[in-house]
Order: structure tokens, then C-alpha cells, then sequence
């Protein structure tokens, strides 16, 4: 009997999903699809979709990138022997819409995850089953707690359930992983313990833990640590349940909230600066005034993508400096801007440097963080619309975000040293307020919440806050209100020396793991896998995704989870197994 090479893969949510597709792929057009078995590990059982994507979510849970560049290419047909499967549209395709047709004024469209959950789940399905049925892959519902390299250099996992096997190649996509709880969290974990009254929430997701909840009521006060996209969808979730949204202007998304009965409940959030998410642009035609030239992007890539340069770097002050002219060119270009003195380039690319270095910057171009968010809000709102001038830190954000699939390409696996590269990641983090903000009507519902008195902005700010026996009391400039829930809608960094799941933790103690910096996640190589802690060699085990942030730059998005990282992987996996089969 011929033997067979096992590969494990752990995680299949969409990178893992796309990770197994590009395998399969490589190995049929290299005609050695053969003598290969693949187990794949989902502990949620959402195999292609993950958790991000799960189908029975709430639909207040949007997607946070328009349908119009969500563009998840076709799979191609597989023909080996006598395995035959199917091609599989693109996202475009499998949802009708024809992007190139349609207008540039047609309002861009976010639908709920789990519409792209099912795309993803449906895509999984028409891979696997015909493979399973040639025993090519079998799926495992399990939760992977070790993975442990051999004397042999074969990789052994072990799973919750204390099921054990061997593999020659190990895959991790593990995702999004819990981390340990701040001394905050922790406190208040204690206190809601002792009061059975106050429940604490320690994720936004799954939102039906907060909603069946018999603790939410008419009346709750809620606090939402965090005011970023997390907290929009607890705020979504939470008032939806009670009532609806209505949209008053389509050109505007400009919304208003009906409820039947009458509702007192209070949703309070609070962040450290207390500074809103701006919108993206409303639609195409707006998107395209931030669009950088060919020819910029070209000069931009050149430089930020020079070795010397990125060697002789203290600081991300090459990508700054990189970037500024490019921004500056298309804040002068806009149709409508805010620009009263007529400021030449060169003073407003030295704007644009001083606000990328400290967001505290202040000046009339920008604006201020001193007001309120609704103010800021209702601003952002204008800009994104296209019906008022465009604020310098407005147009930076959406210009950064057209650069940042550049600078993720050209910046991981750099030559920077790990400090320089933790600030460039950091500075890549600060301008997601921006760059990674929410659709227009999102922000419009958060305004029409914050009228009727339902979202209280008032402690927004990095409030106070004091335990008492009532629940949280918040207290902000002369204000109080107290809080009988709180949701903690903050997401865990990746920092790995942090993270508190079992896999990561036993790969920490045996050494299979670095850390690229304190602040960051593990080493791998340009395929994606592992430089051990302990002997500074390639391990038969790779890693893509959140946990590799630290090597390179930009893994959470969907698009990231469908790009380069997952295709390297699968051509250096499928060459290790033509390898093999040459051996024996």
C-alpha cells in the first residue's frame, strides 16, 4: 500500500478556505494531485466562512468594504484524472452586479457578513465535497490545542477532544485569538461576578449573547468600551432589536429610528480620545477624487520598496515623506476643498507629515479634535457625500487607503528594523479611523440615535469611571450616568506574548514561536512559515494571517485573505510535495 503525506491545516475561515483552494489548484496543474491527504480543523464547524462570517449572525453586522472593490476573483475548474470540479464565480458574479456598468453615482452597497458568508461558504462546499469523496480532505470539527514538532520533523496535533495525529506539513490560519484580559477587564469581571444586577460583556460577538440576555431591557443602561466599527454594530444590534431604522434621504443615507413602544434604554460609548470613525466616501465618483495616478503610485512602490532605504530607516519617516506629495497633489486637485490661505504643495505636504506624526496636530486645514463628535460627525458626513469642502485630514485618511495595498505588499518582509517596523504598523493603525471607516449610513444612524437622546455621547471622552453598587458610573465634565451593562467591543491586538489561547501558548513554551517585537506577532518567512524561537531554522509548519503581523503588514481584511500570502504558501507547500513524491 502506497504511503500517503498528510498535511494539516488548522483554521479554515476565508484565508484557510483560499489557502486549501490554491493547493488543490497548484497541485492538479502540476499533476500531482496524488498520494496527499489534507485534514482540516474549523472548531466553529463554519468551514470556508469562519466566525467573522458565520451564517446565523445578526444582519446588523455589515461588511466594512464596499460590494463595488470586493473583488474575489473566479476559482478556476479542476480537471485531474478522474476528479472534476466545477468553476466557482466570482463575488461580483454570484451577486449579479456588473460594477463596470454600473454608474459611478450609484451608491456604493455593504451588505451583512453572513451575504459573504454564504458566498464563502457556498464557494467551500462545491471544493471539498468532490474531494472528499476521492478522500483527498476530511473536515474536522475540533478545536486544535497543541501543535508539537517531532524528532522525526513530523508535526503532531492534538485536539481538544485529545484526538492525536501526525503530519508532515502543518498550515495555521487560526484568525482572530483571544488574548489575556486587561487589568481593567479583569476588574470588572470580578465585580460583575459579585452582582448578579451587572453583566459584562467581554466581546461584541456573537451580539445574540448581549440580546437574548435578561439583563437588556427597555430601560438598560449600556456601556461600550470602544468607539470604533465593534461598537456601530453593538449599537446596530441592540437598537434594531428594539425598533428600526428608516432611511429620510438616499442621497444623504440621512436615517431616522421608529420604535412601537416606548424605550428609556441609554448606550453609552467611550474610547481614550473619544474620536469617531469617518465614512467612506458615498460612492465611486467621490472615491475617485482620492485615487492616486499611475504614475505616483509607481514612484511611491520604488521608493518605499528600496532595501537601502528601508536598511538606512530610523523611523517610518521615508513612507511619510513617501506619501505626502502624493496626497498634497490630490488635496489641491479636489473640487472642493478647504484651503482659505491657498497654501502652496510644499506647505501643505508639510501639514500632512506634522498630522501623520502626531494626530494632535493642530490646524485650519484639519479638523479639530476638540469639538464634538457629532459635530465631527456631521462633517465627515458632508465630505464623504461630496456636498461640502474636504478637510486635509479627511482627504489624507481616503488617500492612505487607496496607498495601503502598496504599502502592505511592499513593507512586509522589509529590511526596516523591528522597531521601525512596529512604528510603521502603528502608523498604518492610526489612520484607520480614516482609512477603515464605516459606510455613510452608518454614521448617519449613529447621529439619529444621538438626537433621540439613545446614543449618549456625553462620556465619550475617556470618562471616569467608578464601581458601585448600582454598576459602572461614568463621569465626564460635571456629568454622570451609570451603566448596568458593559460590552467591551475593543478587539485584542495581535500581540502574541498576549495571547491567551492554548495553541499559541504551548507553541510560546516549546519554542516553535518568536516574536518579531514586543507589540507584534511571530517571524515567518516569505511562504509563510515559521523561523523556530530555539533554532532559527525553517519549521514544517506555517502561519498565515493575524498572528503574523510583525513580518508583514495588512492581514485582517478579506482582500488580504485572498492575496499573495496564501498563494506563496500554496506553491511552496505544493513544491515540498512534488519533493516527496520524487523521493519516493
Amino acid at each position: 500500500m502506497r504511503e500517503v503525506r498528510k498535511i494539516g491545516i488548522v483554521g479554515i475561515g476565508p484565508r484557510g478556505g483560499y489557502a486549501l483552494e490554491k493547493l488543490i489548484l497548484e497541485l492538479a496543474e502540476r499533476n500531482s494531485l496524488v498520494d496527499i491527504h489534507l485534514s482540516l480543523y474549523e472548531s466553529t464547524g463554519n468551514f470556508g466562512n469562519g466566525q467573522v462570517y458565520d451564517l446565523n449572525q445578526n444582519s446588523s453586522n455589515w461588511i466594512n468594504i464596499s460590494e463595488r472593490i470586493l473583488e474575489l476573483g473566479q476559482r478556476k475548474a479542476i480537471e485531474y484524472k478522474n476528479l472534476k470540479i466545477p468553476s466557482f464565480p466570482s463575488y461580483h458574479e454570484w451577486v449579479n452586479k456588473d460594477f463596470n456598468t454600473l454608474s459611478n453615482n450609484t451608491i456604493d452597497s455593504y451588505p451583512p457578513r453572513k451575504v459573504l458568508g454564504e458566498y464563502l461558504s457556498q464557494r467551500f462546499q462545491s471544493l471539498t465535497k468532490p474531494l472528499i469523496q476521492f478522500n483527498i480532505i476530511s473536515l474536522h470539527k475540533e478545536l486544535v490545542t497543541h501543535v508539537k514538532l517531532l524528532i522525526n520533523n513530523k508535526v503532531l496535533i492534538t485536539t481538544n477532544s485529545n484526538s492525536h495525529a501526525e503530519y508532515s506539513e502543518v498550515l495555521l490560519t487560526v484568525g482572530h485569538q483571544s488574548t489575556e484580559p486587561s487589568q481593567q477587564i479583569s476588574n470588572w469581571n470580578q465585580f460583575a461576578d459579585k452582582n448578579e444586577h451587572l453583566k459584562l460583556f467581554k466581546s461584541p460577538y456573537p451580539t445574540y449573547d448581549y440580546l437574548n440576555h435578561e439583563n437588556l431591557i427597555d430601560e438598560s443602561v449600556i456601556g461600550i468600551r470602544g468607539f470604533g466599527l465593534a461598537m456601530i454594530d453593538v449599537v446596530r444590534a441592540i437598537t434594531e432589536k428594539l425598533g428600526q431604522f428608516s432611511t429620510l434621504d438616499h442621497k444623504t443615507k440621512l436615517s431616522t429610528y421608529n420604535f412601537e413602544q416606548k424605550i428609556e434604554i441609554k448606550l453609552v460609548p467611550f474610547s481614550l480620545d473619544g474620536l469617531p470613525p469617518a465614512p467612506k466616501p458615498l460612492n465611486a465618483r467621490i472615491d475617485k477624487w482620492f485615487e492616486p495616478t499611475k504614475a505616483s503610485i509607481i514612484a511611491f512602490e520604488k521608493h518605499i520598496g528600496n532595501e537601502l532605504t528601508q536598511k538606512k530607516a530610523e523611523s517610518p519617516q521615508f513612507l511619510i515623506e513617501a506619501f505626502a506629495p502624493i496626497a498634497a497633489d490630490i488635496y489641491l486637485k479636489l473640487p472642493n476643498t478647504k484651503n482659505p490661505q491657498n497654501l502652496s504643495k510644499t506647505t501643505i505636504e508639510n501639514i500632512i507629515v506634522r498630522w501623520l506624526e502626531d494626530q494632535e496636530f493642530r490646524h485650519s486645514l484639519i479638523i479639530s479634535t476638540q469639538q464634538s463628535p457629532e459635530k465631527s460627525m456631521e462633517r465627515f458626513i458632508t465630505m464623504a457625500t461630496g456636498s461640502a469642502a474636504i478637510s486635509l485630514d479627511y482627504c489624507i485618511g481616503q488617500v492612505w487607503r487607496h496607498c495601503q495595498p502598496y504599502i502592505y505588499k511592499n513593507l512586509s518582509f522589509n529590511k526596516c528594523s523591528d522597531s521601525v517596523f512596529a512604528k510603521i504598523i502603528q502608523l498604518d493603525e492610526s489612520t484607520k479611523r480614516y482609512s477603515y471607516g464605516p459606510p455613510v449610513e452608518s454614521i448617519q444612524q449613529l447621529l439619529a440615535l444621538a438626537k433621540m437622546g439613545i446614543l449618549n455621547l456625553d462620556m465619550v471622552n475617556d470618562p471616569t469611571i467608578r464601581l458601585t453598587k448600582e454598576g459602572w458610573r461614568l463621569e465626564q465634565s460635571g456629568k454622570a450616568i451609570t451603566a448596568n451593562i458593559m460590552i467591551d467591543s475593543v478587539l485584542d491586538s495581535p500581540k502574541i506574548k498576549s495571547v491567551s489561547s492554548p495553541i499559541v501558548k504551548n507553541m510560546l513554551d516549546d519554542n516553535l514561536i518568536r516574536a518579531v517585537h514586543d507589540d507584534l506577532g511571530v517571524e515567518t518567512d516569505e511562504y509563510g512559515f515559521l523561523i523556530s524561537n530555539e533554532t532559527f531554522k525553517h519549521l514544517p509548519i506555517a502561519l498565515l494571517g493575524r498572528l503574523a503581523k510583525g513580518t508583514i503588514i495588512g492581514v485582517d481584511a478579506i482582500l488580504e485573505c485572498f492575496g499573495s500570502r496564501p498563494i506563496q504558501w500554496a506553491k511552496q507547500a505544493s513544491n515540498n510535495h512534488i519533493d516527496w513524491l520524487n523521493k519516493n
